[in-house]
């Protein structure tokens, strides 16, 4: 546990100290939607794929089935308001480029949808929720600004994990002779 420990502490102030390597946003997937055990208030968790590092962003139930249709990919007999929305971009020419969650205040996020139209890119202030929702619809990739997401996301850890695994049969097998 103490190399998992190390590894961990020494990933997330690698930034700290080296901030020009991180000059980019974080691309992130949407891992799924969970509920809050007390409240019962959905919850999308946004990952970044090469670590175990999440962005919990509390949204309404509304939005969390309108995400969790589109990451099932069920389609509506009539459009809902997203499906509608990405029918007007696409008759106007244009196209989803990034959804970005840019900031937080007072505990509420916000978010960026640029789109790619024939004069230019325009950016549009959105919910997350509302953007998350409309990305995963128009396959557009979904970022998260660097310095929001390292100071507000969680690292959970999958203990089915195969480097976690292998680990711990590591330490299972060690004896303190290892070490003199």
């Amino acid at each position: 546990m103490y190399y998992l420990n190390y590894y961990l502490l020494a990933r997330n102030n690698f930034y700290k100290y080296y901030p020009f390597f991180m000059n980019n946003n974080v691309i992130v997937e949407v891992s799924g939607i969970r509920l809050e055990e007390d409240s019962e208030t959905p919850i999308m968790l946004l990952h970044e794929p090469e670590t175990s590092r999440f962005l919990p962003i509390w949204i309404g139930t509304i939005e969390a089935v309108s995400i969790a249709y589109a990451q099932e990919g069920y389609v509506h007999p009539r459009p809902q308001t997203h499906d509608l929305l990405i029918d007007i971009i696409e008759s106007l020419n244009a196209s989803i480029s990034e959804v970005c969650i840019t900031d937080i205040q007072d505990k509420t996020y916000f978010a960026e949808i640029t789109l790619s139209t024939i004069e230019g890119s325009v950016t549009l202030s959105s919910r997350p929720s509302d953007a998350i929702a409309l990305a995963i619809r128009s396959n557009s990739k979904i970022t998260v600004n660097p310095d929001l997401f390292n100071q507000n996301s969680i690292i959970l850890i999958d203990d089915n994990n195969q480097e976690i695994k292998e680990f711990i049969e590591f330490i299972d097998d060690i004896s303190p002779n290892d070490f003199v």
